[in-house]
């Protein structure tokens, strides 16, 4: 908690992941509340996968709230990016693709594509402040990663190069 408060760069970091994760929570809030009009445009223009749209339509309001309330508290990072990453990815994913087996023109669905597209920037610098800390990252960061170069693990992975301070290498 030290960094956030005696860093300018530590607060905005802070800062950006709460209003974002806030920003995640409220809109998948919002999703379930407007779910009839929500489930439709999910499962418009999607031709025979429209099915398939409906179920999304459950799961990925539901993967923005576990994301955002988990960003927000500060915890499970691993599974906060997961959650948050795979709902706002599958938005463009979802939206160009019904420009190719739906009917909807690309001129329509790109505005909102490149919309959801601001949003993975945004998440992008908000997974970079999120610590990990899991079992699974820190495997990775021993496991051939910079660890073996002369960095060492923390809880979002290696430290490599000048910032890493005087830290030792993990005992194997």
């Amino acid at each position: 908690m030290c960094s956030t408060s005696c860093s300018g760069k530590g607060s905005a970091k802070m800062i950006l992941r709460v209003t974002f994760a806030l920003s995640l929570l409220l809109v998948g809030i919002n999703h379930y509340m407007t779910f009839t009009q929500f489930s439709g445009m999910v499962s418009a223009d999607l031709g025979p996968l429209g099915p398939l749209g409906m179920v999304w339509a459950y799961v990925m309001p539901a993967l923005m709230i576990v994301g955002g309330l988990l960003l927000l508290v500060g915890r499970f990072g691993c599974l906060a990016t997961l959650a948050s990453g795979i709902a706002l990815g599958s938005i463009p994913v979802g939206m160009l693709l019904k420009t190719v087996i739906g009917s909807a023109e690309l001129a329509t669905m790109m505005p909102m594509a490149i919309n959801a597209f601001v949003w993975l920037l945004v998440f992008f610098f908000v997974a970079k402040s999120v610590r990990c800390g899991c079992s699974i990252c820190m495997k990775a960061c021993q496991k051939g990663g910079c660890c073996d170069k002369g960095g060492c693990c923390t809880g979002g992975g290696c430290a490599c190069g000048k910032e890493n301070g005087n830290c030792e290498k993990p005992k194997a």
